[in-house]
């Protein structure tokens, strides 16, 4: 990962230019810079610039460009979906095979400016929103998990990995009436954080997070489990947590295969379902944001510089417990 010059980004028909003001380091990223597999950026598939976690400033607005002004605060939706097939016409944009993702097919937020199509651009009340609603897009994600597992009021819900997405979840979870909330997190800081935010709960998987859990609930387990992760530790322990019936959702992103006992996926009827992304959720995120419904500012640990991201990456990959969400601020 370097910085390097490009030429200013200009809007086109129905885009705008956005003046970036803050933009998220996701787990994704990080994962995509240390994985091993061939890079889709290196392929040529994707465009070499990372960030899809972001706010800014309307810069410059093009043709047809309607319903914004020059200098509107905005939350950007880094999904770009066709809205002619299948899934768009079903409501799952999220879906769409054919999406132009800002931070993936084209430029991402990791720079000064970037154009975006004018749909992608969600008003904020003022300035004083820029950095609290860079988490906009990751608190999409944990609300679309939610819906996914299909959470009720009074629920017991466990949450295995309390990085961003699974602190996020937390403060989902609470603002939706669950229950009881156990976390399973290895690092104290962010244990302690959890229990800061709404988490009833928060153990520490070394002393077995499924055995704490069913201890917590009488011997039962829990209605909802969601795995933030991404290993097969934390998969285990969702299975080994969740009751008879009950159902898991896998958001955190897998390299490696998992196997499934599917005799004993029958015997409990559980339920396991994967998430990717959100669909109407980006808006509800930004609207709980705004209102004041989720506080999202204890998450932000720090905030860096665009020529400080090639060290941060790498502190960030070498220790994946150093910070809760830092957040790029490239124009200083």
């Amino acid at each position: 990962m370097e910085v390097r010059e490009f030429p200013g980004p200009h809007a086109g028909t129905c885009q705008v230019v956005v003046e970036v003001a803050y933009c998220g380091v996701c787990g994704s990223d990080l994962h995509e810079y240390a994985s091993q597999a061939p890079s889709m950026r290196g392929a040529g598939i994707f465009q070499p610039v990372m960030g899809h976690e972001f706010t800014g400033t309307i810069l410059a607005l093009g043709k047809g460009a309607n319903g914004l002004s020059v200098g509107d605060p905005v939350v950007v939706h880094p999904g770009r979906p066709c809205g002619a097939c299948y899934y768009c016409k079903a409501g799952a944009t999220n879906l769409c095979a054919e999406q132009a993702g800002t931070g993936y097919r084209e430029q991402g937020a990791y720079a000064e400016r970037v154009v975006v199509h004018v749909k992608q651009a969600l008003h904020l009340p003022d300035d004083s929103w820029l950095e609290r609603a860079a988490l906009t897009e990751p608190l999409g994600v944990a609300i679309h998990s939610l819906s996914r597992g299909d959470m009720n009021a009074g629920e017991t819900v466990f949450i295995a990995g309390g990085g961003p997405i699974g602190l996020l979840t937390i403060l989902a979870a609470k603002h939706k009436g669950a229950g009881r909330i156990i976390v399973s997190e290895p690092a104290e800081s962010r244990r302690q954080l959890a229990l800061k935010i709404g988490a009833t709960e928060a153990v520490d998987p070394a002393k077995v997070a499924s055995v704490q859990v069913r201890e917590l609930t009488g011997g039962l387990g829990c209605d909802l489990a969601i795995e933030c992760v991404g290993i097969a530790a934390t998969m285990d322990d969702c299975l080994a947590s969740t009751r008879r019936g009950g159902r898991i959702v896998v958001a955190g992103a897998f390299e490696q295969p998992y196997s499934v006992n599917l005799l004993n996926l029958l015997l409990q009827e559980h339920s396991i379902a994967g998430t990717f992304g959100y669909a109407s959720e980006f808006q509800e995120a930004r609207d709980l944001i705004v209102a004041g419904a989720v506080d999202v500012s204890s998450l932000i640990s720090r905030v860096v510089s665009l020529h400080d991201l090639p060290s941060v990456f790498e502190q960030l990959t070498g220790d994946r417990n150093r910070d809760h969400k830092v957040l790029v601020a490239p124009n200083g």
